[in-house]
């Protein structure tokens, strides 16, 4: 028995008339007719007289009718209030990025998103590498800005550009001068590092060596932090070339003879409904690279 057997029952019981039923259900009569039968012979009970000229409903049929009554409108409520949900949130999307990018990308990736798709309602997620892949993998975030590598076979990564490192010193710091310096030189200065969880403090850790740091382990939550602390000739830090403010008087940004960077992409699910227009995003998020 299914939602089906139950409208033809209901339409049937109405018209009292199979020929007519059959036409509100837009099928033919002898189709009807056999999966009446069929519902007849599944419950074990005569639903119907059928006589030469009309159709009577059976005492069983009474009881049964208003049952089916009840499934059927709460069947079209559940239709209603996902149609509902679908109208609500067709238009929108999320996109998560980690710390030590969202301020510096979403508000031109928004004004882009915008220009071409002024209807798109965007939820922006400000959350750290871990918690944003955590709600990719549970399907409640659309997508996500990461740094790759992203290691997990469900995912579909898009590259939208590269993001180099230089050292930001303050003005009167010894390296200030030099033009380029080199990673072992990095490594022996004073890396003031973003917390524990940061991608950003991994990258930092794999360029230089980790050790040089358990003896002055700073830790900020923001690059922010980070630009004020070697603004006040605190130490030294990695900033990523988004980050960097041409107004900052205070602080020479030095570039590193490696060239080390980390590359950005956008992020969803293999099995995404909507890869489509993520597709899509991603090819207008990468067609002109932020500076």
């Amino acid at each position: 028995m299914n939602l089906r057997d139950l409208s033809y029952l209901v339409a049937v019981a109405d018209l009292k008339n199979f020929s007519q039923a059959a036409d509100r259900c837009s099928i033919g009569q002898p189709t009807l007719s056999t999966q009446i039968k069929k519902l007849e012979d599944y419950l074990g009970v005569d639903l119907f007289i059928r006589e030469k000229n009309s159709v009577e409903v059976t005492e069983t049929c009474q009881e049964i009718l208003p049952l089916a009554r009840n499934v059927l409108a709460d069947i079209q409520t559940i239709r209603q209030i996902a149609a509902h949900a679908s109208d609500r949130h067709c238009n929108m999307l999320s996109i998560g990025a980690f710390p030590s990018l969202a301020s510096y990308v979403l508000p031109e990736y928004v004004f882009r998103i915008k220009q071409h798709f002024p209807d798109l309602k965007l939820q922006l997620v400000e959350e750290k590498t871990d918690s944003l892949l955590r709600l990719l993998l549970d399907k409640k975030l659309d997508a996500a800005l990461l740094a790759l590598p992203v290691e997990y076979e469900t995912l579909e990564c898009r590259t939208l550009f590269e993001d180099p490192f230089t050292l930001a010193v303050n003005i009167d710091h010894p390296l200030a001068q030099q033009r380029e310096v080199d990673l072992m030189t990095v490594a022996q200065e004073k890396l003031l590092l973003l917390d524990e969880g940061h991608c950003l403090r991994d990258q930092a850790l794999k360029l230089c060596n980790p050790a040089r740091f358990l003896e002055h382990d700073f830790r900020a939550s923001s690059l922010e932090t980070l630009r004020f602390m070697v603004k006040n000739g605190v130490g030294v830090t990695l900033m990523p070339s988004v980050a960097i403010q041409s107004e900052d008087s205070d602080i020479r940004y030095i570039e590193i003879r490696q060239h080390p960077s980390r590359t950005i992409a956008f992020v969803w699910q293999r099995t995404h409904p909507r890869k489509t227009i993520l597709e899509t995003l991603s090819k207008l998020l990468a067609y002109k690279p932020l500076p």
